[in-house]
This record gives structure tokens, sequence and C-alpha cells, in this order.
């Protein structure tokens, strides 16, 4: 049953890739292909460098955070936890990202319930960095955005006020013990059947294990520093992709820092927005930004080599990595089964 849930749930990521581009380049297959063919190779490699260059640094991140815990802990464990959360986030629709990096995490020596605290703890990191860095962003050239596009206003404001939100919320429950035993009250609540007793103590433990490894992180401003940093710089990588990415297709009048406020209120406005594996809101919200700077062929030919580089490519890296930790975890079963 369960083989046949992780298909269906591959199967439902595929489609989705498949509906989204369908939707959004119907009638210009032919001018996107023309404007792709078109692009040099080294600003191809460029693009994929700079994507590389991300996951390496998430990698970084969560090398640091890992090592408050496990000081022996590699940066080649710390990528092989990044890809699998990559490969978890497509194959599985992001169910089975964290709890496959959870156990990845306990096969190198941390706890289940302390490898998810790490990983949620690792993901308020990220989702705070993404509003920090639009706000930045915005705050120096908001009087800009608003000369070109006044009307993008009613996507902002929502996206700021999810991304506030969420990352409010889980700040408060990782630092106030009033919010995290409020949150434990309310799952008591829920009904005492033997199905949700199982889900409660599994969701009472994750709680516990996020407060715990949260404070453990909190109590070091090194480590916070060097992941704000790293997550800044990382952002910047990726924002940098867009703009190569246009810059690429021919939107020259597009600044350097200006497109990184695109690209930053970009990813701000696709994580306001419910999504199927991570497709739909980003090349939305892609679209809907840098369409404006340049024609609709030229856009759809940027998004779909920006995507390429920063999300078919990780993936396609991410099932490698993947193959290789699960042939490597039965050989050491078959090694156990021997002795």
């Amino acid at each position: 049953m369960k083989r046949w849930k992780n298909t269906a749930g591959s199967l439902l990521a595929l489609a989705a890739v498949l509906t989204a581009a369908f939707l959004v380049f119907r009638g210009h297959w032919e001018e996107i292909w023309a404007n792709l063919q078109g692009v040099p190779l080294s600003g191809a490699l460029a693009l994929f460098t700079l994507a590389a260059a991300y996951q390496l640094l998430e990698s970084g991140i969560c090398a640091v955070l890992v090592r408050a815990r496990l000081p022996g802990f590699t940066f080649r464990e710390a990528m092989e936890v990044t890809f699998l959360g990559v490969f978890g986030n497509v194959a599985t629709c992001a169910v089975g990202s964290i709890p496959m990096q959870s156990l990845r995490l306990r096969q190198c020596g941390l706890t289940i319930g302390h490898g998810v605290g790490m990983m949620t703890v690792e993901y308020i990191f990220h989702k705070s960095s993404i509003l920090l860095y639009a706000a930045v962003m915005l705050l120096f050239q908001g009087g800009w955005l608003r000369e070109t596009v006044p009307d993008l206003t009613r996507y902002l404001l929502p996206g700021f006020g999810v991304c506030a939100a969420v990352s409010a919320a889980l700040v408060l429950v990782c630092t106030w013990g009033r919010l995290r035993d409020l949150v434990l009250h309310l799952i008591g609540l829920l009904p005492e059947t033997e199905r949700w007793e199982k889900r409660k103590d599994v969701w009472r433990t994750n709680l516990a294990s996020l407060y715990t490894e949260s404070q453990h992180v909190l109590k070091s401003r090194t480590c916070c520093g060097k992941i704000l940093l790293l997550n800044g710089t990382k952002l910047l990588c990726l924002y940098s992709a867009a703009y190569l990415a246009v810059r690429l297709l021919g939107a020259e009048g597009l600044p350097f820092w200006r497109a990184q406020l695109l690209a930053a209120l970009m990813l701000l406005i696709a994580s306001a927005l419910p999504n199927v594996a991570g497709v739909g809101p980003a090349e939305f919200a892609f679209l809907l930004l840098f369409g404006r700077y340049m024609d609709y062929a030229r856009a759809s030919a940027a998004l779909v080599l920006y995507r390429t580089a920063t999300y078919f490519f990780p993936f396609a890296v991410s099932a490698l990595f993947a193959l290789r930790i699960q042939r490597r975890t039965w050989q050491l079963s078959g090694e156990e089964d021997e002795k």
C-alpha cells in the first residue's frame, strides 16, 4: 500500500508539471524553442553553476545546524540530507521530504525526533530569510516598483502576510513555552481513537524535539549568524540565476539589483500559494513579474531555462543521491543479516 501511495504521489507530481507546462506555454512552443536556441553554452553553464551553488550552500546550512549536535557530521553527509529533501519534495509532493532527511540523520547518529526538529528549524530559517531579503529589497527599490507595476500590490500584500504569519507562528512555537503548551493542549483535544492517539504521540514528540532543537541553536549567536549569512548568500545565488536567465533571453534593460527585487518577490509570492511538488506558483509568479519587462515568448523561454537549472537539474542529481543511499542501505542490511 505504501509503495502504491509513493507511486501515486510521483505520478501526481509529474502530471502537475506537465499540466503547468501546457497551461503556461501553450501556443508559444515554436517561439520559446527559437529563443532557447539562441542561448550561448557559456551562459547556460553559468546558470547551472549558480543552481549548484545554491544546493551546496543549503548543504552548508545543514552542516552548521547538525554539527551543533553531532560535531563529526561531514559536509558529504549534509549534501546527502539536502538532496534527499529535494528528492522528497518532488517525488512525494513534499510529504516525505523531512521524514527521508530525518531517517538519514538517524543513520548519522541523530534520533528521529531530533532530526525532524533540526530540519524544521532549518525550514524556519529559510522562510524567515525569504521574508527579510524581500523586505530589504523592497525598502530600497519599492518606489521604482510602484512606478513601473503599480497593480502588483494585490499580490505582494498577501504574500508578505502569509510568509510573515507562517514565520512568526513557527518562531513563537520554538521560543515561547506558553504557546507550545497551548498547541500541546489543542492536540490533546483531538479524538481519542487508536489511530488518532498514534498521530498525537508523533506530533507531541516532534513538537518537543522542535522546541529543544530551536532552543539549542538559538543559544549560539555564532551558529545563528552563520545560518543567516549562508541563507542570504544562497538566495543571492538563486535570484542571480533568475537575473541571468532573463538577461540571456534579452531583458538587457533590467539592472542586476532590480532583477534581485523581482526574483525575491517571485519567491515570496510562490511561498504564499499552494503547490504540488513545488510546481505552479513559481511559474505564475515568474511570468507575472518578469513578463512586465520582456515579451511573453522570451519571458516563457527564460522561465524554462530558470526552472530547468533550479528545479529539474537538482531533482535529477537528488535521484542519484537517493539511489546511492538506498543501495548502501540494502548492502548494510544484507551484511547485518549475514552476521
